[in-house]
């Protein structure tokens, strides 16, 4: 059964932006351990930019009042891991090529987890919401 009728669309939101989090989080490890790596290009993705390509916000912010008008531009039925990994080609100081930025980094990852938390708080809230209009109001 589909939960999009109920929460328009935000159980699904929320899943596909924890999905987006988690694999941030698992790219700025990756640039973290491989900080002292001779040549080694830090990754990173724009979680919001691939979320709105995902979730087909665009598409639903145009209507299509005339069929002579343009079609909004389809997501492509990309899956949600599907994005866009950036490469940083940040100048860097270092003689080795190393792009890794350690502060940068703890800094990303700091902010990739609160948005973490706070979307699995959103989703448990929802789920509570949903829970008590099954019970009845009923704690």
């Amino acid at each position: 059964m589909s939960t999009e009728g109920i929460f328009s669309g935000v159980v699904e939101t929320a899943r596909k932006a924890l999905a987006l989090r988690s694999r941030r989080h698992s790219l700025i490890v990756s640039n973290l351990a491989n900080a002292d790596t001779p040549g080694y290009k830090a990754f990173d993705i724009e979680v919001e930019k691939a979320l709105q390509e995902v979730s087909g916000t665009k598409k639903d912010i145009l209507l299509r009042t005339d069929p002579r008008h343009l079609a909004a531009a389809e997501s492509g039925g990309r899956g949600i891991l599907a994005h866009q990994v950036l490469i940083d080609e940040q100048v860097t100081l270092r003689g080795d090529g190393n792009t890794v930025d350690m502060e940068r980094e703890m800094s990303n990852l700091a902010a990739n987890s609160l948005m973490y938390k706070a979307t699995a708080q959103l989703l448990g809230k929802k789920l509570q919401l949903l829970k008590s209009v099954i019970q009845g109001g009923k704690r």
